[in-house]
Order: C-alpha cells, then sequence, then structure tokens
C-alpha cells in the first residue's frame, strides 16, 4: 500500500520498514560483534597482564643469579688465592725454609 509523502513523492511504506528492520538487524550483529571483541580484548589484557608479571619475576630471579654467581666467582677467586699461599707455603717447608730453619735430609 503506497501513500504520498510531503513532496508529493509516492513511497511504499513497506519497503522502508522492511529496510529499517534490516538495518536493525545489522545492528544488532554489528553490536553482538563488537562485544565478542571487547571480551577478547579483556582476555588479552589479563594475558598480557599475566606476561608482564612473568617476566618481571623471571628478570628478578636472574638478577639473583647473576649475585649468586659473582659472590661464587669471588668466593672461588679467594679460594685459589689461598690455596697458591697454601703451596707456596707447603713448597718452603719442604725445601727446609720453614718451620725450625733446619734443613731435613
Amino acid at each position: 500500500m503506497g501513500y504520498t509523502d510531503c513532496h508529493g513523492s509516492r513511497t511504499d511504506y513497506g519497503i522502508h520498514r522492511r529496510a529499517a528492520g534490516a538495518i536493525d538487524g545489522v545492528r544488532a550483529e554489528r553490536d553482538e560483534q563488537i562485544a565478542k571483541h571487547d571480551e577478547q580484548i579483556a582476555k588479552h589484557g589479563e594475558q598480557i597482564g599475566a606476561l608482564t608479571d612473568l617476566v618481571g619475576r623471571l628478570a628478578q630471579a636472574e638478577i639473583r643469579l647473576v649475585e649468586r654467581m659473582e659472590k661464587m666467582e669471588s668466593g672461588q677467586q679467594e679460594m685459589r688465592a689461598a690455596m697458591a699461599r697454601l703451596f707456596e707455603r707447603m713448597d718452603r717447608f719442604i725445601q727446609g725454609l720453614e718451620g725450625d730453619g733446619h734443613k731435613r735430609d
């Protein structure tokens, strides 16, 4: 059923209603897709937060590991120096340069 609009043009009211329904359907689909994307973005945000936390923990663990390794290296250097002094002293003792001062045969 048609009617005449204010400009004298004949239009079909049913066509307009169907077009409006189609537009509403497209809007509903778009809104649904936007909601799904928003959920995905929120999930990704949580995942990024968890990964950021893990990277931070890993960095802290690496710092502690490096500190421990530096301590260990320092301790090993001290041990090597002490062992070298001990061997030098033992050599002098064996050669009779230390102890009671008498070389023993």
